[in-house]
């Protein structure tokens, strides 16, 4: 049984076993830490069922979710014919709940499918209302229900003595493990889907540095633009100051001419004249 902490996975075992064997709380955090087994014979055959803890919340400690995954397949050995995705029904299918579905059936591989029944917990909070009605009006979980080849069943909790509910179920389970040919999910499967999982997070590392080195020579040229534009511009600025200053030196030397032309001695005409007895002599 997979699903995210108090989608009912405790309690669905202890209804699958028709007694209380898996501990059960409301408190919000997980009350299951690790995998845990246990079995009941229905009929001529024993069912195992493993209870799992939440696997929301997986980013920083995706070591220790893979290390608890590969326990709970090793306690399945040859591994399980039937994955119960469990949803409660009485809350919405929030964002953080299809991230937990999307990362569950990024980390099995897209063969988990296969194996997979979506099981609706809190069945009494329909109110006779069909389930089908309530998967309509949610895209997302109709998308969900498609992606697992349109499995789904609901169960109360509440009601473990209804074993009705159990049968059924459990007839699903048959059709699926017909369909599949007895085939387990198996370890194998789980090593390929986490060698496609490194790639690309390979991928998309070696993605993101080239990105990045992009990013850091941009910013490299922009920054040599930047510092050829600063002296450009302080060079045009000097020569300004250059052409300023030749400016007001001719300016200067303009007035200094213009001052020597115009100066008349004290007592004289400003107009400049010949000595008639100068011309006579030249004669």
């Amino acid at each position: 049984m997979l699903g995210v902490t108090g989608a009912g996975k405790s309690a669905t075992g202890n209804t699958i076993l028709g007694r209380d064997e898996f501990k059960v709380d409301f408190n919000p955090e997980s009350v299951t830490q690790r995998s845990e087994k246990k079995e009941t014979r229905k009929g001529r055959r024993i069912i195992t069922i493993i209870d799992t803890p939440g696997l929301q919340d997986s980013k920083g400690k995706e070591n220790k979710v893979q290390a608890e995954i590969k326990r709970c397949l090793d306690m399945s050995c040859p591994g399980p014919n039937v994955f119960l995705l469990v949803i409660r029904l009485d809350e919405k299918y929030t964002e953080e709940k299809m991230k937990t579905v999307k990362w569950i059936q990024k980390n099995f591989g897209e063969e988990v499918a296969r194996f997979t029944i979506v099981l609706f917990t809190h069945a009494d909070s329909l109110r006779n209302r069909p389930l089908k009605d309530h998967i309509e009006d949610s895209p997302d979980l109709r998308r969900l229900i498609i992606s697992c080849g349109g499995r789904y069943h609901a169960v109360n909790n509440e009601d473990k003595m209804n074993q009705d509910q159990v049968n059924k179920m459990l007839l699903k389970m048959d059709k699926m493990v017909l369909r599949n040919k007895g085939k387990h999910y198996t370890n194998t499967m789980y090593r390929k889907a986490q060698a496609r999982l490194n790639l690309w997070k390979n991928i998309e590392a070696a993605i993101a540095a080239v990105v990045m080195a992009g990013v850091a020579l941009i910013a490299a040229e922009v920054s040599k633009v930047e510092a050829l534009k600063g002296v450009a511009e302080m060079l045009q600025k000097e020569q300004e100051e250059e052409d300023q200053a030749i400016l007001s030196s001719d300016s200067e030397s303009e007035i200094s001419d213009a001052d020597d032309l115009d100066y008349v001695p004290k007592g004289q005409s400003g107009v400049v004249g010949v000595n008639p007895a100068l011309l006579d002599e030249d004669d």
